[in-house]
């Protein structure tokens, strides 16, 4: 009899659901109408997140200025101001040194001369100097 008694009331309850399913059937499209466009919005929201990380990567999209770095002669001077840049020295001797200026001491420049598989540092008078140019 138990049984009995607990399908019924699992009888009754589903009718009720089911009265109450069958009254909201147009809330129930509109709800799941509402779901898919959130879901739609969600996909074109990744998509176009991919396609911009895509583009960074290739580096397409908007248009950038290649800007062309040659070397300028600079004065004695300034030559503190382009520490870390490449340069192009030419010594009185007619020695031609290209590098990193690695720092500037007083008169003393100190270069990085990059060679086949390594580098050489070593300093140089800026008052032994014919030429001076540096990359920029």
């Amino acid at each position: 009899m138990k049984r009995l008694s607990i399908g019924l009331g699992s009888v009754v309850l589903l009718s009720v659901i089911a009265a109450y399913a069958g009254d909201d059937s147009g809330e129930a499209a509109t709800t799941a109408a509402k779901a898919d466009t959130a879901v739609n919005n969600e996909a074109s929201r990744r998509e176009a997140t991919r396609e911009a990380i895509r583009r960074a990567v290739r580096g397409d999209g908007l248009p950038q200025e290649k800007m062309e770095k040659s070397y300028q002669s600079v004065s004695h001077e300034e030559i503190d101001r382009y520490v870390g840049s490449w340069v192009k020295l030419e010594t009185y001797f007619g020695r031609k040194v290209e590098g990193t200026l690695r720092s500037v001491n007083g008169n003393t420049l100190y270069i990085d001369e990059h060679l086949g598989q390594g580098s050489a540092s070593y300093p140089i008078d800026k008052t032994k100097l014919s030429g001076l140019k540096v990359l920029r």
